[in-house]
């Protein structure tokens, strides 16, 4: 996958007319915030461009949110509280499908490139495997319990560690079957790989 190239031709838009409250510049940073670091990640989105792609002063990220670190974890939680697709998650299947789709199509959002990247601050790594924890592993592994799985909470993690492994390598292009399979036959595939036995 590449990262757009930043600079004044990166695709980041004109500058916006919004109005100047409070609320509207706070919101227009957060949505900024998110679409930029789902692109690049933490490290290669500036404030600079943030202030820009939202069309207010970059030095209100630090009255409102505190630094970039924290803008950044803002972000990870509204995606946690406006995520698209099922609210709960109740089985594999499910899980395995929102995954799958999430990478399709928007690609690697700031989650997924908070876990996997060696430079991602502490604070953000906590947060980002907060809100996994929180939104997949927990009701995965109500699930299994219920069902009278054994170790349902180790088992939950194996399977959501090998559904974003799998969607990073399809994301990548690393090999060509999972790069081109139709989506719904990976989801059927992976259900039935990390699913319990019958």
């Amino acid at each position: 996958m590449s990262l757009p190239r930043s600079g004044p031709k990166s695709g980041l838009g004109p500058r916006l007319d919004r109005p100047r409250d409070a609320a509207a510049s706070k919101d227009a940073l957060l949505e900024a915030a998110r679409m930029l670091f789902g692109q690049r990640g933490f490290e290669r989105t500036t404030t600079r461009e943030i202030g820009e792609r939202a069309g207010v002063d970059a030095a209100l990220i630090a009255r409102y949110f505190g630094s970039k670190a924290d803008l950044y974890v803002a972000a990870v939680v509204a995606e946690s509280q406006d995520d698209q697709g099922p609210r709960d998650f109740e089985t594999l299947e499910q899980i395995a499908d929102a995954i799958v789709t999430r990478i399709d199509e928007r690609g690697l959002g700031p989650i997924t490139q908070a876990l996997i990247r060696s430079d991602t601050s502490d604070e953000i790594r906590v947060a980002a495997r907060a809100h996994l924890v929180r939104r997949l592993i927990q009701p995965l592994a109500a699930g299994m319990s219920q069902e009278g799985v054994e170790a349902p909470r180790l088992r939950a993690e194996i399977a959501v560690s090998a559904l974003i492994g799998v969607s990073l390598a399809r994301s990548l292009g690393w090999f060509e079957e999972l790069r081109s399979v139709e989506k719904q036959e990976l989801v059927d595939l992976l259900s039935e790989a990390l699913g319990e036995n019958k």
